[in-house]
């Protein structure tokens, strides 16, 4: 796929939901599917919201942490997902304390957002079934590391990736743990004016969004289960 580039300064996406429309026309061949659309949250639960809505498939999310850098907390040094670490570089010398100290921060972060999570979620299977795994851009491939590691050992039938926008650096990251990606745009550095809206993401809207998805999901096998009655 061809990269489609940034220009005069103007946004390339009006909002997340846009650029989750666009997406979709791409992914349509898994419309009406056995996919689970798994989002990674904050943005990319609206993301994967607006996707799932779209190719009328289950809903799931798998939080993921960075890891900042000890002496810049503007930089990362990698990220940690509930079972699986990413350190971008092993060898330089971070203390070894702090990095322990930060993954367990982090997962037990995680796991607190779990719990609130499953009481929200649709439980869904991976086992078996093509995953599209949905950020809202990616940079430097960390945090979807992190995730990729933990979707892997639910054995899902293949994982596509799909994102409005990767850097080659995060496509570089991720390439051996998938089986596609799906993207917009793609360049050489984060773009800064990416979204025309682009606001934070509180952790009450991911509640909300899994609630009406399950309610969506349940209301729908109720109908299905009306029509094999009859």
């Amino acid at each position: 796929m061809k990269s489609a580039m940034v220009a005069n300064n103007e946004a390339y996406f009006q909002n997340r939901k846009h650029a989750a429309y666009l997406l979709g026309e791409r992914l349509m061949e898994f419309n009406n599917s056995n996919a689970v659309v798994v989002a990674v949250p904050g943005g990319g639960i609206h993301m994967g919201s607006y996707l799932a809505d779209l190719l009328n498939l289950p809903l799931d999310v798998i939080p993921c942490k960075k890891i900042k850098h000890p002496a810049d907390a503007h930089k990362t040094i990698g990220a940690v997902s509930n079972d699986s670490v990413v350190i971008r570089d092993p060898d330089h010398k971070f203390p070894q304390d702090y990095i322990y100290h930060q993954i367990q921060m982090l997962q037990h972060v995680i796991k607190m957002q779990n719990k609130h999570y499953d009481m929200e979620r649709q439980q869904v299977s991976l086992a078996g079934r093509p995953v599209i795994l949905v950020d809202d851009m990616l940079r430097t491939g960390d945090t979807m590391l992190a995730c990729l590691k933990s979707v892997r050992k639910l054995r899902p039938s293949k994982i596509v990736v799909a994102v409005p926008n990767i850097t080659p650096e995060a496509a570089r990251t991720i390439a051996d743990y998938i089986e596609a990606i799906i993207y917009l745009t793609i360049e050489p550095n984060a773009v800064i004016n990416l979204y025309a809206e682009f606001p934070p993401i509180k952790e009450e809207e991911v509640l909300e969004i899994l609630r009406q998805n399950k309610v969506s999901q349940v209301s729908s096998f109720d109908d299905d289960s009306l029509d094999l009655i009859v």
